[in-house]
């Protein structure tokens, strides 16, 4: 008798369990090659007004303000941003004070171990911000903090000698923009981009604890099939590397193409793109 009357109120009061959830937009048919989601992009006093976005092999869309899928601004990658596997990130940042979210994205040039450099670019206007791109040396991602804690924001880069790698430094710049908004990375860790990458045999993967706790780092592929536990242990606090050998869990080298590696610490997760070349 209780469960039948339990099932007899569900059915009498559909309209006030679920009338509230309407639909408020629906997208056109997006190709499955296509990534898309939603930036923070514009600036609205001290918040961020986001904006739908697509990339696909050859370029980056943003579009329009609201439900919209017509570009307003567009980025063409070009054949070393390509070759890098179209890694396109936003800093979360209007380094140029034009109240729009700037971006950076990798490039790669020559062949295994390939040569990264990366440049930080305003989309709405197609200028180049900063550039670190040498023949002599490969580039890591740009990071940003107040390192001498002056109120100014600095990007760190380290330059590692190429094709050696025998030798690295650390670049500090002073950028003038006085914050950061790093929405990117979870409280408690920050997941680095692997490197080298693209790679072969074997790229270095570097993460930050703010405190000591279990870590688990898992690579998949790009359908999402779990290729190898690279990591399953407790951690203390500080800066950490571990070392993928293009193996999977049974020690059996995996083919050429895009591999995710996930960071999960507590209740964060962090993932990043990697591209395994032979």
């Amino acid at each position: 008798m209780k469960n039948f009357l339990f099932l007899a109120l569900i059915i009498s009061f559909p309209q006030i369990l679920f009338s509230q959830w309407q639909n408020t937009w629906t997208s056109f048919a997006i190709s499955y090659d296509i990534l898309s989601g939603w930036v923070n992009f514009e600036k609205n006093g001290d918040l961020w007004k986001m904006r739908f976005y697509t990339i696909d092999s050859l370029q980056f869309n943003i579009m329009n303000e609201g439900f919209s899928q017509t570009p307003e601004f567009t980025y063409s990658f070009n054949d070393a941003e390509r070759l890098a596997g179209i890694q396109i990130y936003s800093l979360t940042q209007d380094m140029n004070n034009n109240n729009y979210a700037d971006f950076y994205v990798l490039s790669c040039y020559g062949n295994s171990p390939y040569r990264q450099s990366f440049k930080i670019f305003d989309i709405t206007s197609g200028n180049v911000i900063f550039e670190k791109n040498d023949p002599a040396y490969y580039y890591s991602y740009p990071v940003f903090a107040d390192v001498n804690n002056d109120g100014a924001l600095d990007c760190i880069v380290i330059r590692y000698d190429y094709p050696s790698f025998i030798n690295y430094v650390y670049e500090i710049y002073s950028t003038g923009s006085t914050g950061i908004n790093d929405e990117g990375s979870p409280a408690g860790f920050k997941l680095m981009q692997n490197y080298p990458n693209p790679f072969n045999p074997s790229t270095t993967i570097q993460f930050s604890l703010n405190e000591s706790q279990s870590v688990t780092i898992i690579i998949y592929d790009i359908l999402g099939n779990k290729i190898k536990t690279l990591l399953n242990e407790y951690k203390e606090s500080g800066s950490h590397e571990i070392i993928w050998d293009g193996t999977n869990d049974s020690g059996i080298r995996q083919s050429t193409g895009v591999y995710m590696y996930q960071l999960r610490a507590g209740n964060a997760t962090s993932i990043k793109k990697m591209i395994l070349l032979k």
